[in-house]
């Protein structure tokens, strides 16, 4: 159980990056987030954030407004939230590295993720940036440079040559572009405290993290979205020697796989608790563990499509947050989550093995409902072309050869016009319901994702399965 003095910042964050919360919504939601126990949110642009001048190139076309940053920032102070923006700065720059413009930047010339150290417009890039963001939050206190899964490290030809001749490691190659980007912004903002990610610390030895120079610098937020931890035992002693003071990240949603679509929320509620007890063991080593970052992944990566959406991820957000606040979930505590979120029925806490589609009634609740039962429908898809019918009395090698007997193939033309018709009313209630949640495109990406193609196969099942029994008897053999 957590104690009052622990986790005192309790973070939601808001994965943007390609499809951007309307702020109708976000409107309705960040007082449901205050409700939950948020004290703040940490913000990933990505993409969505209105760059400008010769950063212009890496805003996407349904990016916000400045007028929309500012609109989110008063919805944020309106509900005592304290906003923390994201900028990935060296790894995960994909939505900056893909275009030719920066492309020279890249670490591998045909891999848009990771950014060149050794390049002279590296930091001037990703600081310029800084900069942008930062002058629509005026108001910051802390920010998040990113710098997770840098997978390409000193591979490139300039970076190679610059260890060769500097006597450098890639643990001091990342650390040094760490240090001047941090550096950067407590040369120009002196009151800002610049977060991490800690994975490129975690495996490191203690004399390398001893002399890794960002001790005064950063304070790293170690990630973990597993319900069980396979943390390095190491990891606690090896960032208290240097770092003061730590962060924590758990998920409540976006960490069970890059295609999911519902939220396991006791797997999710699992990894909070993991956490709860791993603070209790580690917490005095570290003059303050300052918060926790409850992630909320829509995407997987720049390139990924979309996973579990937001409002999705609501009914685990709350769980997951009133465990974190409160230390525990209590005997009334499940009961309060679904007054608030308005469920007739109890909430499924692992909507997979539900049979029904839950009743409720909060922001979102329409898109909830209907990717549960996009489940439900894709459940019964895949259950189709399983069958036995389907793989051998209807298997390619019989339909080339028109060699069918109907008594196997009329089931399954049934099941599949039923299946269809599950598709087509999915389809529609889509494109009434996710305009009041995303911006323009993003129902579009997902119809095309997880509807489209299943129409599609369906159909051209149905065109052969008619072109086959209704054709001459006598070739229907």
């Amino acid at each position: 159980m957590a104690d009052q003095d622990t986790l005192q910042s309790r973070l939601v964050h808001l994965d943007l990056k390609g499809a951007p919360l309307c702020l109708s919504y976000l409107e309705k939601v960040l007082p449901l987030f205050r409700t939950f126990g948020a004290t703040g949110l940490l913000i990933e642009y990505e993409d969505t954030f209105p760059y400008q001048n010769d950063l212009k190139t890496i805003r996407a076309p349904h990016a916000y407004s400045e007028d929309n940053i500012k609109d989110i920032l008063k919805l944020a102070e309106d509900n005592n939230l304290e906003v923390i923006p994201l900028v990935q700065t060296f790894g995960h720059l994909e939505f900056v590295l893909k275009h030719q413009q920066f492309a020279a930047l890249r670490e591998i010339k045909k891999y848009p993720m990771a950014l060149c150290p050794s390049h002279h417009d590296s930091v001037t890039i990703v600081c310029k940036m800084i900069d942008q963001v930062i002058k629509l939050h005026p108001q910051v206190k802390h920010f998040h440079i990113g710098c997770d899964e840098v997978y390409h490290l000193g591979l490139c030809e300039a970076c190679t040559q610059r260890m060769i001749k500097e006597s450098l490691t890639k643990d001091q190659l990342f650390f040094e572009h760490v240090r001047n980007v941090a550096k950067h912004i407590k040369a120009h903002y002196d009151s800002i405290t610049v977060i991490i990610w800690d994975d490129m610390l975690r495996y490191s030895e203690m004399s390398i993290i001893l002399n890794c120079g960002l001790g005064d610098l950063v304070e790293p937020m170690v990630w973990h979205y597993l319900p069980k931890f396979i943390l390095p035992a190491s990891l606690w002693d090896n960032l208290s020697a240097v770092f003061p003071n730590i962060w924590i990240a758990s998920a409540f949603k976006g960490a069970t796989g890059p295609k999911s679509v519902i939220t396991n929320i006791l797997y999710h509620l699992d990894n909070n608790n993991s956490w709860l007890d791993t603070v209790q063991l580690v917490k005095r080593k570290f003059k303050n563990i300052k918060g926790i970052a409850v992630t909320g992944w829509q995407r997987y990566d720049h390139y990924a499509i979309l996973c579990e959406l937001l409002p999705q991820g609501l009914p685990s957000l709350a769980i997951c947050l009133k465990a974190i606040k409160q230390g525990t979930l209590g005997p009334n505590d499940l009961g309060q989550v679904a007054k608030e979120l308005k469920f007739l029925t109890p909430i499924p806490f692992n909507p997979f093995i539900s049979p029904e589609i839950p009743i409720c009634e909060f922001p979102g609740s329409e898109i909830y409902q209907l990717t549960i039962e996009y489940v439900h429908t894709e459940a019964a898809y895949n259950e189709l072309f399983a069958l036995d019918g389907m793989t051998a009395w209807m298997h390619e090698y019989n339909v080339q050869r028109k060699f069918i007997n109907p008594v196997h193939v009329e089931p399954l033309l049934g099941r599949a016009i039923s299946i269809l018709d599950s598709y087509h009313s999915l389809d529609k209630k889509i494109q009434a319901t996710f305009r009041h949640v995303f911006v323009d495109g993003v129902e579009e990406e997902w119809r095309a994702c997880f509807i489209t193609p299943s129409i599609q196969r369906l159909e051209a099942f149905m065109e052969k399965a008619r072109s086959l029994l209704y054709s001459d008897p006598e070739t229907a053999l």
